[in-house]
């Protein structure tokens, strides 16, 4: 999905468990701020010509697809996330810092019904998804906002260490609001 290599030291190496592929350095620093800083100053990186991806959960086939969406922006196409790609795809354009395409996931998390709307709510702090953000501060009704929060919190998957204390504070204005 890479653009041909441009010259013998322009191949970088990237490691997914125990398989590997090899890539355009060049192309890669076009699209992402954080391999050109890696490879601009003096990182393991950049004297070993390798990136290593494991402990980001994802799969060589799933970076591949992540480098087959980038590739295809590029040429004006229009791949988008869906609802089988989306976490693994922002996951990776949190990572390489890849704005476009983090803003692009958080578009399609709003209305992915096919994930539980408590995983996407625990996305957003993580990733700074603002749209998505909106989408609960703003779209659902204070009603149901307050029973989605009862429901997960008495199942334990809503607690303090899973949200910032802003979005809380968010959420308690929105419940105090009128309607």
């Amino acid at each position: 999905p890479c653009p041909p290599l441009s010259s013998p030291n322009d191949d970088l190496t990237i490691h997914i468990g125990d398989r590997q592929v090899t890539v355009s350095a060049n192309w890669l620093m076009v699209i992402s701020p954080v391999v050109k800083r890696m490879l601009s100053v003096e990182m393991k990186e950049k004297q070993q010509r390798t990136l290593n991806l494991n402990g980001h959960d994802i799969t060589m086939e799933q970076f591949m697809q992540f480098l087959e969406t980038v590739n295809d922006h590029l040429r004006h196409g229009r791949t988008l996330p869906n609802p089988t790609n989306v976490l693994y795809l922002l996951e990776l354009a949190d990572y390489f810092q890849i704005d476009w395409l983090k803003e692009r996931c958080d578009a399609q998390l709003i209305n992915c019904i096919e994930i539980p709307l408590i995983e996407r709510f625990l996305l957003i702090d993580r990733y700074r998804l603002n749209n998505l953000k909106n989408f609960f501060l703003h779209c659902l009704n204070a009603d149901k906002l307050k029973e989605f929060l009862r429901a997960n919190h008495e199942q334990q998957l809503l607690s303090d260490a899973s949200i910032d204390k802003k979005s809380w504070f968010e959420l308690t204005i929105r419940f105090c609001a009128k309607p």
